[in-house]
């Protein structure tokens, strides 16, 4: 038998009854990376020696029960510090100095005995919705001419592929619809959690991709990651009651909805209406400011991201956004004319309250994931026009910091998987993984690519 593939919550169960190794669990995933090829592009490093004997070092824990994630193996964006590391900002000219302290989403998995075993590929500075550069290009494990997504598409691939049962991936605002969007490609679950939007003026050190999402094949284990990087008691899903559950196929930013696309929405919405919630078709209210507010969000993302190395050796595309982004932040224009993520949250917030929704359901992408090919050398234009739309759906709600939630539901007539994505208002997490978990148990997808095997 095989630890991977296994659950996030299968294996800390076993280690903490002592059925299970959390050293052989961990030795079982390096051998998985190794092996396999379908994963091949997603790991910027794999730390071999480091988790085997951190892994040995959770064995010799003698009270193992109050560790949720007790041996879990966990690959993590290439971005965040952990000690020893020196974070990689998506690209050979982004990298930075050695870490002497983990990021706190990393100490917080480690602290509920969970094990790093590998670092994923990132997009630059965390800015675009694919995943390559440097020539390297990953395949999507359901159809290897799309791509996986991004900002943090080598971690949801290494997930996607049983490399890790769970992955921490970049959020927040001018992150393309972080952990949501990878997510979306690679046909696995996803949670964005709820934060309150930051003032760029007083708080930039929150542009700087500080927020962090989890990503796994089950709504379950995405739960247990989210438990364990707020230290909470992870809490089992159950009956949300009866909701009023909001549909809509209209993108907020632009973007082509495709037929598959919703299809698949439409069957989600029958599931819930059989479930016995009432579902509605509705426009949600952004307000007038969405595409302006979206677009300074993400160019001033990248101008704050790039003081952190600098902007010799960048790509192109992340180059000219810079330069726009420097623009729009210098000028104060972020916040002023151009709206900014607070403003959109009030829009949406009152939505929900006085049309009394308590969900928003709408396709996780617009489309089939965008083309496997090397994005980081085309132009900002080129991004622009053919790639940005990828996080349609994913990115308004991150530039919003309302709670959002990806799950797989199907897979798409052209092979690629089909996923929705679940919106609540503040305080609604544990209502979005209640009904998620309905959807998933109720239209049972597929929690790997079909060509994937673990013989």
């Amino acid at each position: 038998m095989s630890w991977s593939g296994t659950t996030a919550q299968q294996i800390a169960k076993a280690v903490r009854r002592g059925d299970a190794d959390a050293a052989i669990v961990v030795d079982h995933h390096l051998r998985r990376i190794e092996d396999h090829r379908e994963a091949e592009g997603a790991l910027t490093s794999v730390r071999k020696i480091e988790s085997l004997a951190e892994a040995a070092a959770v064995d010799e824990i003698d009270n193992r029960d109050s560790l949720p994630a007790a041996g879990v193996p966990v690959a993590v964006c290439e971005q965040l510090a952990v000690t020893g590391h020196a974070p990689r900002l998506g690209s050979n000219a982004a990298v930075l100095p050695i870490a002497d302290t983990d990021h706190q989403a990393v100490q917080r998995i480690r602290g509920a005995g969970a094990v790093i075993v590998a670092f994923g590929r990132s997009s630059e500075l965390g800015l675009w919705p694919a995943t390559d550069d440097d020539g390297n290009v990953p395949a999507n494990p359901w159809r290897p001419d799309r791509g996986i997504g991004g900002p943090s598409g080598g971690t949801a691939l290494a997930v996607a592929t049983g490399a890790a049962p769970i992955g921490i991936g970049l959020d927040g605002p001018g992150s393309a619809g972080g952990v949501r969007t990878a997510a979306a490609a690679c046909g696995i679950v996803a949670y964005s959690p709820e934060h309150v939007p930051a003032d760029i003026n007083t708080d930039p050190e929150h542009w700087l991709g500080a927020h962090t999402g989890v990503m796994a094949t089950t709504v379950e284990d995405a739960a247990l990651a989210y438990a364990a990087l707020t230290h909470r008691h992870p809490r089992s899903t159950g009956d949300p009651g009866r909701l009023r559950i909001a549909a809509t196929n209209v993108a907020p930013l632009l973007a082509r909805v495709d037929d598959d696309a919703t299809k698949w929405l439409l069957k989600a919405v029958r599931s819930l209406t059989d479930l016995g919630h009432d579902t509605f078709r509705a426009k949600p209210r952004f307000g007038a400011r969405l595409t302006p507010a979206s677009s300074g969000a993400w160019t001033c993302a990248a101008y704050l991201r790039s003081l952190k190395c600098g902007p010799d050796g960048l790509q192109r595309r992340t180059k000219r956004l810079v330069s726009v982004g420097e623009r729009t932040y210098l000028r104060g224009l972020f916040g002023g004319v151009l709206g900014d993520g607070n403003r959109v949250r009030r829009h949406l917030e009152d939505w929900f309250d006085l049309e009394d929704y308590d969900l928003l359901i709408t396709p996780g992408l617009p489309a089939a994931p965008p083309a496997a090919k090397e994005w980081s050398t085309e132009t900002l234009r080129a991004n622009v026009t053919h790639l940005a739309s990828a996080a349609a759906f994913t990115a308004p709600f991150g530039l919003a910091g309302l709670p959002a939630l990806v799950v797989p539901v199907g897979m798409r007539s052209d092979g690629a998987p089909a996923t929705v994505q679940l919106v609540g208002p503040p305080g609604s997490t544990g209502r979005l993984f209640d009904v998620a978990a309905q959807l998933v148990a109720k239209l049972r997808p597929r929690r790997y690519a079909p060509g994937l095997s673990w013989d």
